[in-house]
């Protein structure tokens, strides 16, 4: 948007510009749909690229498919779901940040992998994009195993003190599937628990307007460290 600004003053006001601009537009979907058809595969259903061509893509502008980056070019392009990308979101995701061509999209995966670790409203933005984008269609809530993964992902350089404990208490006290509410709270779970340097988060007020399951998870855990005095109630 900026660039065409730019443009159209700098051409003072001539009566071209406008016409220049929206052909240059016209040509930045033009070029971001021939990429989206390249990975398009016969098999795909319309305006979707599937599991493979989105496997060969992120490849090819050198995101690694274990790396959290792949959920930041996600929520970008506003994948409809895990190892899907759909034209509308594709096209205008790349367009807005004027990556018309692989080479341009290939340079600008830095900035986005810097922004995850880096930039807080891109993280905040990327994890509760993520819920939706890891559940399957016809799915109410999302799997413990897969949203497990997610946050071993999501939380790598997060949550450090209390990982561990977190994934033992879902996987042998919990052992349900995790609502939506329950996702969206733990984003400031983990910036409370980070910020907490006592092993039984002391700074945690099980009266608080926390989700019953993080409740029962400071309690397993103020369990397991033996802390005299704390409400276990």
């Amino acid at each position: 948007m900026s660039r065409r600004l730019n443009r159209y003053f700098n051409s003072n006001n001539t009566p071209t510009a406008p016409a220049a601009s929206a052909s240059s537009a016209s040509n930045s979907t033009a070029q971001l749909n021939s990429i989206f058809d390249k990975y398009h595969e016969a098999g795909d259903p319309p305006n979707i690229i599937g599991v493979n061509g989105a496997m060969r893509y992120l490849q090819d502008i050198g995101i690694g498919l274990e790396e959290p980056t792949v959920l930041v070019v996600a929520e970008l392009l506003k994948a409809p779901t895990m190892g899907e990308f759909a034209r509308e979101g594709f096209v205008d995701g790349w367009k807005a940040c004027g990556c018309e061509t692989l080479d341009k999209q290939r340079a600008r995966v830095p900035a986005l992998r810097s922004s995850f670790s880096n930039d807080e409203a891109v993280f905040k933005k990327v994890y509760l994009f993520t819920y939706n984008f890891a559940r399957s269609p016809n799915q109410k809530s999302l799997p413990l195993e897969s949203a497990v993964e997610y946050w071993k992902l999501l939380f790598a350089s997060r949550f450090k003190a209390q990982m561990d404990n977190w994934i033992e208490f879902l996987e042998t006290e919990y052992k349900r599937s995790i609502a939506k509410d329950t996702w969206n709270c733990m984003y400031d779970f983990v910036q409370l628990a980070d910020a907490d340097p006592t092993p039984e988060l002391a700074s945690y007020d099980i009266d608080g307007a926390w989700p019953s399951i993080l409740d029962d998870f400071v309690n397993y855990v103020r369990k397991k460290q033996g802390a005299s005095g704390m409400d276990t109630s």
